[in-house]
């Protein structure tokens, strides 16, 4: 019986891979997948003239369905471009957070493979194994290393690929009972991806190394859109403009991250924020990460007050007609260009019964890692995103939101208080959003 499972698991690899070869050697249309939307509350405490001031903003992740294993086990997953890896629930995990969602059992896939190291190495049997423990906010969890056939679109055998993921066996209770969509699917470059055979676009075959990102306005009546294997035209109102990603953030840290060298605020005197200076530097520049799993605008206390305080928002809206746009300007070659993204008031600001909020947020991290900014879907909502790995850059163009008529109704929208005390020394806006740190 067990030599049988073991030749039926050699059969059903043979023909993932030979469908794979045959897919690169034909060529494969682009593949996109629709995503929905799921909504959440983070309420924040800050200083507004002189006093304390309680401020509500919603945020949002956007998630779709794989399938993993021979036959496929269907799972919803956040598409993130902040993460590297592929991260489900298995049966081995028991906690009440795992027990309410999809959890992948590797003994009814033909093609799993438990994987012992990072380095691909099958699990002996009595040997031991490594596993990795990552934190989402004021949450962790830990998994052990498989390898199995992941599919984007299962029901065409569309996407296939054979990667490394990490298979949870332990998490927290939150936030992950709270959240409809089971795990995450991190689109990051391979700096962030626990090995090589863990990285979905590095393992990806048939289909270029490239994906497009179409965040629906939530006022329009259109659906959210990822393509892998093609820059979709269609989905934008103005030339792609690229902004390369130095080899040392592609390759080590692995964050789809950009240079930036200024803010700006346009009002009548324009005020040009000097958020990226560095005295050690001729040509002052900020790391800014572009992330689809994110929901603000995230960067370095200094540089996020500095830019609030200019802004100088009312907390009770009476100034939001007259409020300027911010501009950032990014670095888009070696010889000194930018890209300029602008955003509008109505991007920045979120206005409801409480008031008005900015949906800039501080991002405190570790003395042992870098500043950085981070570009979630304030940003993105306005400008489409085009993702080349072969040619590490970024494309930025203005979103056609009239292109995508397809309606699709945000899955739920709960309310998500978060009072961890961990999760509010650390300043984290997000207990919907899965962060890796």
């Amino acid at each position: 019986l067990k030599f049988s499972q073991q030749y039926a698991a050699m059969g059903w690899r043979s023909i993932a891979v030979l469908a794979a070869a045959l897919q690169a050697a034909l060529g494969q249309q682009p593949l996109t997948i629709e995503l929905k939307r799921y909504d959440s509350e983070f309420r924040r405490k800050i200083r507004h003239a002189g006093s304390t001031v309680h401020q509500l903003l919603h945020v949002s992740e956007f998630y779709g369905e794989i399938g993993v294993g021979t036959p496929p086990q269907m799972f919803r997953v956040v598409f993130d471009t902040g993460s590297g890896n592929l991260v489900i629930p298995t049966v081995k995990c028991q906690s009440k957070a795992c027990v309410e969602h999809k959890r992948f059992d590797s003994s009814v896939s033909s093609t799993a493979v438990q994987v012992a190291y990072d380095d691909d190495t099958p699990v002996e049997e009595g040997d031991d194994r490594d596993t990795t423990t990552i934190s989402y906010g004021s949450g962790k969890l830990t998994g052990e290393y498989v390898r199995d056939v992941v599919c984007m679109d299962p029901s065409n055998s569309g996407g296939c690929t054979e990667i490394d993921f990490l298979g949870v066996k332990e998490e927290t209770t939150f936030p992950f009972i709270h959240l409809p969509f089971d795990g995450i699917f991190g689109l990051g470059l391979s700096g962030l991806s626990v090995g090589n055979n863990f990285n979905f676009l590095t393992r990806l075959k048939g289909l270029p190394q490239v994906f497009t990102a179409f965040i629906a306005d939530p006022k329009v009546e259109e659906a959210t859109a990822l393509s892998f294997g093609a820059v979709r035209n269609e989905w934008m109102l103005s030339p792609v403009q690229w902004a390369p990603i130095q080899r040392d953030w592609h390759d080590v840290q692995g964050y789809w991250m950009v240079g930036m060298t200024k803010a700006v605020v346009r009002g009548p005197s324009p005020v040009a924020l000097a958020v990226c200076d560095d005295s050690t530097a001729s040509s002052p520049r900020c790391k800014v990460a572009v992330d689809t799993g994110s929901s603000l605008l995230m960067g370095p206390r200094e540089g996020i007050e500095l830019i609030c305080s200019t802004l100088a928002v009312a907390n009770d809206c009476s100034n939001y007609n007259e409020l300027p746009s911010l501009e950032f300007e990014i670095v888009s070659d070696d010889s000194g260009g930018t890209v300029s993204l602008v955003l509008e008031k109505e991007l920045y600001v979120e206005r409801n019964d409480n008031g008005c909020a900015v949906r800039l947020h501080p991002l405190d991290v570790p003395p042992s890692v870098p500043p950085m900014w981070v570009f979630g879907h304030v940003v993105l909502q306005k400008y489409v995103t085009v993702y080349d790995a072969e040619h590490r850059r970024i494309g930025f163009a203005l979103a056609n939101h009239k292109a995508r008529g397809h309606v699709v109704v945000p899955d739920s929208s709960e309310s998500c208080n978060d009072d961890d005390a961990a999760m509010k020394a650390n300043n984290l806006p997000r207990c919907a959003e899965l962060v890796s740190e």
